[in-house]
């Protein structure tokens, strides 16, 4: 009878260990999901910044997703890897630093040789590319995201998580 109750005992902390590690992996997704949909959400209002053809408000909303972005990343890395699972941190990582070096890279060059508040037709065709070029690659990375999403819940017991 003794050693039925110590087994039991065992078993019941097995589970509860289980329980507490996929309550753990599921507060670590669902923080890693915020911070990166945020940026995310915000790529549309940059987009309509820059094709409002404006460079002004082009420039400004340029200095504040990147500062959005920059303070995520540095939120993820701090986040640090959920046990010895690297799968959900290093996906978004990607993504985020996609998002960066597009706006470094591309962005950023673009909008400091526009001479004009407004921009030209040329300049207009310029800016309409750009944000294709970032949309068409963006799902790329939101779906290496959400493959690695669903791994990670997979692999740390969280429940099924939905397609978007």
């Amino acid at each position: 009878m003794k050693k039925t109750a110590v087994l039991f005992f065992v078993l019941a902390m097995i589970c509860n260990g289980c329980n507490s590690k996929a309550k753990q992996a599921k507060q670590y997704h669902d923080t890693v999901l915020k911070l990166t949909q945020t940026v995310i959400d915000n790529s549309l209002d940059f987009s309509d910044a820059v094709q409002s053809y404006n460079k002004e408000r082009a420039t400004k909303s340029l200095e504040q997703y990147t500062n959005l972005i920059n303070e995520t990343i540095s939120t993820v890395e701090a986040e640090g890897n959920f046990k010895e699972d690297t799968t959900l941190r290093s996906f978004a990582l990607e993504m985020l630093n996609f998002y960066k070096e597009t706006l470094s890279n591309d962005f950023a060059p673009f909008l400091k040789q526009v001479k004009g508040n407004s921009f030209t037709s040329s300049e207009t065709a310029t800016a309409d590319s750009l944000v294709t070029g970032m949309t068409m690659t963006e799902n790329s990375y939101w779906e290496r995201f959400i493959w690695a999403e669903k791994k990670f819940s997979k692999e740390n017991g969280i429940e099924k998580v939905e397609d978007k």
